[in-house]
């Protein structure tokens, strides 16, 4: 039976995988594994068992999803549904060097496992009181990049958490059994979609169904079929996302569209996109453009404010189409009418076009149908062919999707586990390092490979079991630590040094803290300038570098000259292969040393082909790095370089250069307003607090001025000096 209260908030009729993870013990405390399609009614599931357990006093909820943009959706929705009952809803995705201690005091944590798995590394005291562990889109666990982190945290809390209850969601996999067994959960799997999906390939004029449903005649001619179908879907009063394969396709497609959709103004909107940045660039204008006519595009090449505006004008209607990369499908929840595939081919520099993996055509299918909104929706790959369009059907239409496959024998992810669990105390010995292991869904998958002899693995020979090529590794990693004193090992158990723990809990992969460590040595005796500690943090994987361009020979040639006496990794022979990785480096440091010499934004994109959006992810992660350095020479005692790193924090922040760190203080005063007042004579707080209100406010607008001077203790008359409606 489900509480009083939460049976107000739940349907009458319950879905049929709601039904089935009832049936499955849902309510019993059990763990489960719910395999059903987007939109059918899963994470209503995990509510259930989270909300049920905090009402009973059982415990917190932590509900893990995979991107900070999910979270904060998730975060709206459940503070919405459930503060209403006395549940306290918290979101938790910052700061990662932080115990979050008012965590203590909420009850529904939405949270992302990066920030989950630096919780534990803190010692978080209250993990110990969860009683419901939400999982979200745990088939991301085959994702390269996430999944191996999601893999440990998963393992850590299914130690620490015995007696807790397991909800791990996802769309269709290929073998659920599998990681329902890993997971000690109850498998429940069903197809029911709320929405009827039809999916179909389209070949220039016509959209061949192949489930009992009518074709399609598209009547407009367009050169690109994918133009054709979003004016159709627009002509039918429908909504779609086309998925393309890169950032530049999808603006292309929505400049096109866009030119065919001539009969919408959507001027308010427009502005607002235009101006999201305080100076507009080339994409802003390119974005703005095509939303005029009710048409987006949505990558990471746009600024987070820019996307949330798409995103709320999509749900609202005043955007028709949205053409988009892939990662849409797995981020945000945005259902449409049609989804439409422009390429189901991908350019990877190793395999050149391929096809993408079926499991990534489910999650873009997924998006098709709004339920609630309409009887039925439409998934649409183009196919170039005929033999195309079989393919199409037999690959993806009849297709299941691969197998999750655990991606955890990756050096630094290892690296970070390992050294992550020994400062933690999760584990003390080699023994309890390595059984903790066989506990991933790797050892779980070849728990025979752990399980041979030491006589069976020395008879191996070159075939080394994949079980004994993890140990292998870990052994290997263990000793490294050991070498670059993050850990000390006795005769009976191995701890983590101060040195260790921090640079644990920093989140850094250990290799990356001894090149920091390694380069901050140097610096702590060396002359150096802001491009030494930029390209320092450039020389590390958690900054993935701009790509070296043929075209970039003479610039960075003239620089390496200027600059390199200053850096602190210094460049290998031009002969060996770590040049090339080193000229990614350089390049990307040079990147960052533009932004802080105040370039703008364009000049930035035209200059380095990166995005603002791109950009500013790289800026967070820089900010990070160099926060991290700043730790790392407290404890090591670098007293001169500490106040050098917070000065070149804040103005990789802002952007600007040092001459402008006091306007900075200012709230409100962004890079390109300190440097007006600057050139004007402004450049200390002193001359602001004594410049007449008249002259501030015609450098950087009446209402800017207002708020400055009242910074300054100068009280002045809004009304007077501010028209109503008035804009800076």
């Amino acid at each position: 039976m489900l509480p009083e209260k939460l049976s107000t908030l739940t349907p009458k009729e319950l879905r049929p995988c709601q039904q089935k993870a009832i049936d499955a013990g849902l309510l019993e405390g059990k763990s489960l594994l719910v395999c059903s399609p987007t939109g059918s009614g899963k994470t209503l599931v995990a509510e259930i068992a989270a909300v049920k357990n905090i009402l009973e006093n059982k415990g917190k909820c932590v509900y893990i999803v995979p991107l900070k943009s999910l979270a904060s959706e998730k975060f709206a929705e459940f503070k919405e549904k459930y503060e209403k009952l006395g549940i306290k809803v918290a979101i938790s995705i910052g700061d990662l060097d932080s115990t979050d201690p008012w965590l203590a005091e909420k009850d529904f944590i939405i949270t992302v496992s990066e920030k989950l798995d630096s919780l534990i590394r803190h010692g978080a005291p209250w993990i110990s009181s969860v009683a419901t562990v939400v999982i979200d889109e745990i088939h991301l666990l085959n994702d390269p990049g996430r999944g191996p982190t999601l893999e440990i945290l998963v393992t850590m809390l299914q130690k620490i958490l015995k007696n807790s209850q397991f909800i791990a969601l996802s769309a269709t996999i290929g073998n659920p059994k599998e990681l329902s067994s890993w997971l000690g959960a109850e498998l429940v799997e069903d197809s029911w979609r709320p929405v009827k999906l039809y999916e179909g390939v389209f070949d220039s004029h016509e959209v061949s169904f192949f489930d009992s449903k009518e074709n399609v005649l598209i009547g407009e001619t367009f050169a690109e079929p994918a133009v054709q179908l979003a004016v159709n879907t627009i002509n039918i009063g429908k909504q779609a996302l086309v998925f393309c394969a890169t950032k530049q396709s999808a603006e292309s497609m929505a400049e096109k569209i866009s030119k065919a959709n001539v009969n919408v103004r959507q001027v308010e909107l427009a502005k607002k996109i235009l101006h999201a940045l305080p100076k507009p660039t080339v994409q802003c204008r390119k974005l703005a453009k095509s939303v005029l006519r009710g048409i987006a595009f949505h990558h990471a090449g746009l600024v987070q404010k820019q996307k949330s505006l798409v995103e709320e004008s999509f749900r609202n209607g005043t955007v028709k189409i949205i053409c988009c990369t892939p990662t849409l499908a797995a981020g945000v929840n945005l259902p449409a009418f049609r989804a439409i595939m422009k390429s189901l081919k991908r350019y990877s520099e190793k395999w050149g076009y391929s096809y993408i993996p079926v499991l990534e055509y489910k999650q873009m299918t997924g998006r098709a149908g709004r339920p609630g909104m309409e009887a039925f929706g439409e998934a649409i790959s183009i196919a170039a062919s005929e033999d195309e369009s079989r393919e199409i059907y037999e690959k993806y239409i009849c297709g299941v999707p691969e197998e999750i496959d655990s991606k955890l024998a990756v050096e630094p992810v290892l690296r970070m586990a390992i050294l992550g669990l020994i400062a933690s105390g999760f584990c003390r010995t080699t023994e309890s390092v390595i059984e903790f292991f066989e506990g991933t869904f790797y050892g779980f998958s070849y728990k025979n490979d752990f399980e041979i002899t030491q006589a069976e693995r020395s008879s191996a020979g070159p075939s080394k079991t994949k079980g004994f090529v993890l140990e292998t590794k870990i052994m290997k990693i263990l000793q490294k630590l050991k070498d670059y004193k993050f850990i000390e090992q006795n005769a009976e158990k191995i701890y983590a040094t101060y040195l260790g723990k921090r640079v644990a809990e920093l989140y850094l992969d250990p290799e990356s803290a001894f090149t920091l460590i390694n380069g901050l040595q140097i610096g702590n005796v060396a002359e150096t300038k802001s491009i030494s500690y930029l390209h320092l943090i450039s020389s590390v994987i958690e900054i993935p570098n701009l790509r070296f361009r043929k075209s970039d020979s003479e610039f960075l040639q003239e620089k390496l000259i200027e600059l390199e006496p200053y850096l602190l990794a210094k460049p290998p022979s031009e002969f060996s292969w770590e040049f090339e990785e080193f000229q990614d480096s350089f390049k990307t440091a040079l990147l960052f040393e533009d932004w802080i010499s105040e370039m703008s934004d364009d000049a930035l994109m035209e200059k380095y082909k990166i995005r603002p959006g791109e950009l500013r992810t790289k800026l967070a992660n820089a900010d990070w790095l160099l926060y991290s350095c700043q730790e790392i020479s407290r404890i090591l005692n670098f007293k001169d370089l500490i106040s050098e790193l917070i000065k070149l924090r804040v103005r990789v922040k802002h952007g600007l250069k040092e001459e402008l760190l006091p306007l900075k203080k200012l709230r409100g005063i962004g890079r390109y307003k300190a440097r007006k007042m600057f050139r004007a004579g402004l450049t200390t707080l002193q001359k602001v607090k004594e410049v007449k209100y008249e002259l501030l406010a015609s450098l950087i607008g009446p209402r800017t001025a207002v708020k400055v001077k009242w910074q300054m203790g100068e009280k002045i008359e809004v009304q007077k000096f501010v028209k109503a409606g008035q804009q800076d």
